[in-house]
């Protein structure tokens, strides 16, 4: 059967209100003196104030337009120490540049304490969870089209969140869940693909791979595998057209049943 490897963050849930919340409290932990720290005036510890706030907030308005860039929980850290810096930042080349200025040991603390603190915030579950929501096309897209490919998730996120998340939106049933890849996979997402063909034993030639980052996908083109950029999430423009000069497909409401699933001529779907 056809594998259908889904990113987890920007393209199934949407959690930036959460990674921004967890990554201000690890940036103030190795950044006490920041100056974005200091201008919210109620920062992360606060969720019902981070669910109600952040669309007017600037710096969360950044942080979203450089999220695309990163890779990993470090990257949140990078995009904070450019704002801090009021460093210009506006294609994967000035990204890297200033990426490659940081140390591996504060990269690594930043890593270290981003997930430190998400075990923090977790603990206020009830709050945590309402920094999160679906994006529920898609996921009735999938539910409607269960049984049409297995599905997986390939995600630089920690198992334990997505899987709590899961069972609260009430779609762990969608996912087996030993195909569920997280973090400790492996350090991009070419190593979960090579573990779920190890897994399922499906050729990469069997896999489409749907990720809301060019970066993720332009990784993985050399297996062989189908990657399509979800066009939804946490991309913008430039992501979009960086993804059509490579030749990828971006898939979106119109076109994301045919991409996925070859269903041009099917009934038409019911979205809630």
């Amino acid at each position: 059967m056809h594998i259908l490897a889904i990113d987890f963050d920007g393209v199934i849930c949407d959690s930036a209100r959460e990674v921004f919340a967890v990554s201000l409290k690890a940036y103030a932990s190795i950044n006490p003196g920041s100056r974005i720290i200091l201008d919210i005036e109620q920062p992360c510890n606060q969720p019902s104030w981070l669910s109600a706030h952040l669309l007017t907030e600037p710096v969360f308005q950044r942080f979203l337009q450089l999220m695309p860039l990163g890779n990993r929980a470090e990257d949140y850290g990078v995009v904070l120490e450019s704002i801090e810096r009021n460093t210009p930042i506006t294609d994967q080349v000035s990204y890297d540049a200033f990426h490659a200025t940081l140390a591996p040991s504060w990269l690594d603390e930043f890593h270290r304490l981003f997930y430190e603190q998400r075990a923090v915030l977790r603990s206020d579950l009830e709050g945590w969870l309402a920094l999160h929501s679906l994006y529920g096309w898609f996921v009735d897209l999938l539910e409607q089209r269960a049984g049409r490919a297995q599905y997986a998730i390939a995600t630089a996120k920690d198992s334990e969140s997505v899987d709590i998340l899961l069972h609260h939106f009430g779609i762990s049933g969608l996912f087996e869940p030993e195909l569920i890849l997280d973090k400790n996979t492996g350090e991009d997402k070419a190593d979960h693909l090579e573990e779920l063909a190890r897994h399922t034993e499906a050729g990469f030639e069997d896999i489409t791979f749907v990720d809301d980052k060019v970066r993720h996908l332009l990784a993985v083109i050399h297996l062989g595998v189908r990657p399509i950029l979800a066009g939804w999430g946490y991309n913008t423009q430039r992501e979009h057209t960086t993804a059509v000069q490579h030749g990828l497909a971006v898939a979106d409401f119109d076109n994301a049943d045919n991409l996925l699933f070859g269903d041009s001529d099917s009934a038409v779907l019911h979205f809630k």
